[in-house]
Parts: C-alpha cells; structure tokens; sequence
C-alpha cells in the first residue's frame, strides 16, 4: 500500500514555492515599516498595516488609506510617503494676516 501511495502522490513542480501566498505582513516588514516612519519624522502608532483576503495590503494613515499588491507594497508605500500622500492636512496659519501695501511698489523704468 505504501508503494502506492507514494505513486498516486502528485510531484512538486519546480517552482511551487512561488504560488505559496504569505498569510499576514511578516515582523521584519513591520520593523522596517516603523523604521522608515519614523526616519521620515512621523508616528508609527499613526499607520496599520494588514494583508486582506483579496491578496492586498493596505495601509492607514493619518490622512488616508491606501491599497497595494502584496509583492511590491512596501517600496510603492515608501514613494507615496514621500510625497506626502498620508500626511494630514497643514491648516491655515491662525492670527492677524499680513497684507500687502501698494506704496511698497518698485518704480518701472
């Protein structure tokens, strides 16, 4: 029976590691997630970070979500934080505003 079952048993393909789907965000992406907020100057605490069931990861911040294929998430995340696609809004300056005098004019000649 033994010999049989070892027949009947489908044969790896060369390259069955590359449909193996990883089930959550791995420690070391997470670590160097945290690192590269907080090298750009912003709160770990202020982002999530969670593989959905579609294969997507996404990513929370401050001032939005965003979704990512899995392989390429982490390199397409640090371009959009580095345009500040998460940061929040700067609000208005508060107080009295400066405005412009007309007889600070430079002569034209």
């Amino acid at each position: 029976m033994e010999r049989l079952w070892r027949r009947s048993r489908p044969r790896p393909s060369r390259d069955h590691h590359a449909f193996v789907i990883q089930d959550d965000i791995r420690p070391e992406e997470r670590r160097s997630l945290a690192a590269l907020l907080q090298a750009s100057g912003r709160d770990p605490a202020s982002f999530t970070v969670a593989l959905q069931a579609d294969g997507l990861v996404r990513v929370s911040g401050p001032r939005g979500t965003a979704f990512y294929p899995r392989a390429q998430w982490f390199s397409r995340f640090s371009r959009h934080l580095d345009k500040s696609f998460f940061d929040p809004e700067v609000p208005a300056p508060a107080g009295p505003r400066l405005s412009r005098h007309r007889s600070a004019e430079i002569p034209t000649f």
